[in-house]
C-alpha cells in the first residue's frame, strides 16, 4: 500500500525526474551497476536466478513438499508480472525516451499518444505503465526472502537497483516502477508459504 501511495504521488514529479535524468546522466560506473542489476527484473534473468536457487536448495522433485515450495517460488516471482502485462495491454503510456516531454502540460499527457515522438513505431513505446521489470524484481525478491531469509537485505537492494535502472534508462517513470513493484509484491504474497511450511533459516 505504501508503494501504491508513493506511486500516486510520483505522478506529479514523473516528468521532471525524466527530464533531469535525460539531461544529467549518472556517472558511467553507477550506470553500469544499474545496468547489470537489470537481470533481476528481466523475465529470463529471473528464471536463471530461480534455477540456481532451486539447484542450490537441492529440491527433490519426487517429494510433494519440495515441489510445492518450488512452485510457490516460481509463481510468486511471476504472478505480478503477468498482471502488469495485462494492464500494459489496456493502458497506453508513452515511455520517457519516446516522449516529447517538453510539450506536456500535466502528467496526464504522458498517457495516450499525444507526446509520442513521430519516429516511434513500436507498440512497446506505449507500454510504460506499470513497469514489468519492477514487478518481476519485486516478486522475485519477496519470494527469495522466504526461500533464503538470510539474504533478505541483498535481494531487496538488488530489486531496488533493477527498478531504478528502468528510470535511469528512461524506460519508465518513477510512478511506473512504484506501481509495478507493488503489484509484484502482492503477487508474491499470494503464494507466500505459511510460517509452518516455510523452510526458514536454512
Amino acid at each position: 500500500m505504501l508503494l501504491v501511495c508513493v506511486g500516486l504521488l510520483a505522478f506529479t514529479i514523473d516528468v521532471p525526474i525524466a527530464l533531469l535524468t535525460s539531461t544529467h546522466p549518472l556517472p558511467k560506473e553507477i550506470s553500469n551497476i544499474l545496468r547489470l542489476s537489470e537481470i533481476g527484473g528481466h523475465g529470463t534473468g529471473a528464471a536463471m536466478i530461480l534455477i540456481a536457487a532451486l539447484a542450490i536448495k537441492q529440491i527433490n522433485w519426487r517429494k510433494k513438499r519440495d515441489r510445492l515450495i518450488a512452485c510457490q517460488l516460481i509463481a510468486g516471482s511471476y504472478l505480478g508480472a503477468l498482471i502488469v502485462d495485462l494492464l500494459k495491454l489496456t493502458i497506453n503510456r508513452v515511455r520517457p525516451h519516446s516522449a516529447l516531454l517538453n510539450l506536456r502540460t500535466s502528467f496526464l499527457d504522458t498517457f495516450g499518444q499525444e507526446l509520442l515522438k513521430p519516429d516511434s513505431v513500436s507498440r512497446s513505446v506505449l507500454m510504460s505503465f506499470p513497469s514489468g521489470h519492477a514487478a518481476v524484481a519485486a516478486g522475485l525478491a519477496v519470494s527469495l526472502c522466504w526461500f533464503y531469509p538470510r539474504g533478505r537485505s541483498v535481494f531487496i537492494v538488488l530489486a531496488i537497483l533493477a527498478s531504478f535502472q528502468r528510470i535511469n534508462s528512461l524506460s519508465h517513470f518513477l510512478s511506473d516502477i512504484c506501481i509495478g513493484a507493488a503489484i509484484g509484491i502482492a503477487g508474491a504474497l499470494v503464494f507466500a508459504p505459511t510460517p509452518n511450511h516455510a523452510d526458514r533459516g536454512q
